[in-house]
């Protein structure tokens, strides 16, 4: 029933809905039951029945009693029974007061006021029609001559104050859910926020982002366009979801963004565009099949648009309410701040896994990714060459030229070996003149043919050693290097050899 799908559609909290419906209506049982007592003793019309109204004072306690112990956990569609009777015992009333126009008659308002409170419009209306079917009948039994006058503006009275009360209810029960509504959007800002500032990486974070704000506007797809380069160019960084009737884009098939986030990056204003007939021409919804409404939010950092939130419906939706676009205004807020530190981070990172002179990644950066390179060799069973190399004259140069004649021969020896290997080597400087080299799948004898290209691209006045390894798919990394380096020295050692190399490291 509508009644108790509304009342079961609360939220749950404290004082359960049927506990609020057996204390409304049981008290307003004895409130009626005492008020008829009271009258007893007042003026009355003649021809009032006393014992049958007293007797009717006895059934309303008894009613407020019952309504007030046994049906606090009755389910809600259970409360139509008590407020039937309620009416029959109203109806009772007015029928032994003795008299049409008695003053019992505003109970019935009662009936209505606790209708139209819980159990919603129509059967709220369903009460009213049955309290004017029993008015009726006591206003005929009594013979009032003026029982029709009477009956339309009593019943009247009745659907009024009901419709100004449902509506009350109404406005009161959208607050409470809005207010619950924005709990929970708070709840899921305050969640993302903590997970996004603790994750280190720009991209989980913008996905977290689409992923949050999806939930929080009941989204079918949402997609993060951010700027790349000068000027409009939007690129799609991140979605969530998937648009219906297209397939879903990978990152960077849409190099431009549709013209409603354009128009919402520009403006730094939302924007909200939906397709609700043939005759619309949204260009704005960006083409895409199915889908018929979308939302653009700015994404702002200090006080520059850096992207836009775009959210699609598979429907035609109402544009979201105020305290939905507070959420995601906060939300995008917050991802714009933590996508600015996470790549800061990165840079960081970055910059400490980088020599700073040739560009190259450093001896921490070499550890970490020739561990990585030695895993897949193992793996994949591919071999694996390590070099050392060493420039030859550095303390020379820098004696008799100065350091920065020396950094200039190591920047130019970096580029010039980086040009010279392939996209699959890797180049790292170690420290001071020493260079480090991860030759994947190469043999020893792979290794010395690209050693000679390294020779070739050299500048014909300068000259390096080095000493090359070939692991056996047991050694540490450590004891590789080290066996790469006691090479380098050998061949530093004979004073004019360019590349030594040697036969597999073995432990």
């Amino acid at each position: 029933m509508a009644a108790a799908t509304r009342a079961s559609d609360a939220p749950s909290g404290p004082v359960s809905e049927s506990a609020v419906m057996a204390r409304s209506l049981g008290w307003l049982y004895i409130a009626g039951a005492t008020i008829g007592t009271v009258s007893l003793v007042l003026p009355r019309a003649p021809g009032t029945n006393v014992e049958a109204l007293a007797s009717n004072i006895a059934l309303a306690y008894l009613g407020g009693v019952t309504v007030l112990l046994g049906f606090r956990r009755m389910p809600p569609w259970a409360f139509h029974i008590p407020l039937l009777a309620g009416t029959l015992l109203v109806t009772r009333a007015v029928y032994y007061s003795g008299h049409g126009v008695s003053y019992y008659g505003i109970w019935y308002l009662w009936a209505a006021l606790f209708g139209f409170s819980f159990f919603g419009h129509r059967l709220a209306t369903v009460h009213v029609a049955v309290v004017g079917v029993a008015y009726a009948l006591v206003l005929h039994a009594r013979g009032d001559p003026l029982a029709a006058g009477r009956w339309v503006t009593t019943i009247a009275s009745l659907l009024i104050a009901g419709v100004f009360l449902d509506a009350l209810v109404r406005r009161v029960r959208r607050q409470r859910e809005q207010a619950a509504e924005s709990a929970e959007h708070l709840a899921a800002v305050v969640s993302a926020t903590e997970r996004i500032y603790q994750q280190r990486s720009a991209q989980t974070t913008r996905v977290d982002l689409c992923e949050t704000a999806l939930r929080v506007a009941r989204a079918d797809s949402a997609v993060l366009y951010e700027q790349r380069g000068d000027g409009l160019v939007l690129v799609q960084t991140a979605s969530a979801g998937k648009p219906p009737g297209a397939p879903e884009p990978a990152l960077g098939d849409l190099p431009r963004a549709p013209a409603g986030a354009v128009h919402a990056f520009i403006t730094k204003q939302s924007h909200f565009a939906g397709r609700t007939a043939r005759s619309d021409p949204t260009r704005d919804l960006d083409g895409a099949e199915g889908i018929c409404s979308a939302f653009w939010q700015p994404v702002v950092r200090d006080s520059e648009p850096v992207a836009v939130l775009a959210l699609y419906w598979r429907s035609s939706v109402r544009a979201p309410e105020q305290n939905v676009r507070s959420t995601i205004v906060l939300l995008s807020s917050q991802a714009a701040v933590a996508i600015e530190r996470a790549e800061l981070l990165a840079r960081l990172e970055q910059i400490a896994r980088t020599d700073e002179l040739t560009g190259l990644p450093n001896r921490r950066a070499w550890q970490e990714r020739l561990a990585c390179e030695m895993t897949r060799a193992r793996r994949e069973g591919w071999p694996l060459c390590v070099a050392m190399l060493d420039v030859d004259g550095l303390k020379r140069i820098n004696d008799t030229y100065g350091h920065h004649a020396g950094d200039q021969l190591l920047k130019q020896n970096a580029a010039a070996w980086s040009s010279a290997l392939r996209p699959v080597d890797l180049l790292a400087r170690y420290g001071g003149d020493e260079f480090a080299l991860a030759l994947t799948g190469c043999r020893a004898e792979d290794a010395q043919r690209l050693v000679d290209r390294l020779v070739d691209a050299t500048p014909s006045d300068r000259g390096f050693s080095v000493g090359i390894a070939e692991w056996d798919g047991v050694l540490e990394a450590d004891a590789l290097v080290a066996e790469a380096d006691g090479r380098l020295y050998d061949a530093k050692a004979l004073r004019g050899a360019r590349a030594l190399a040697t036969q597999p490291a073995l432990g």
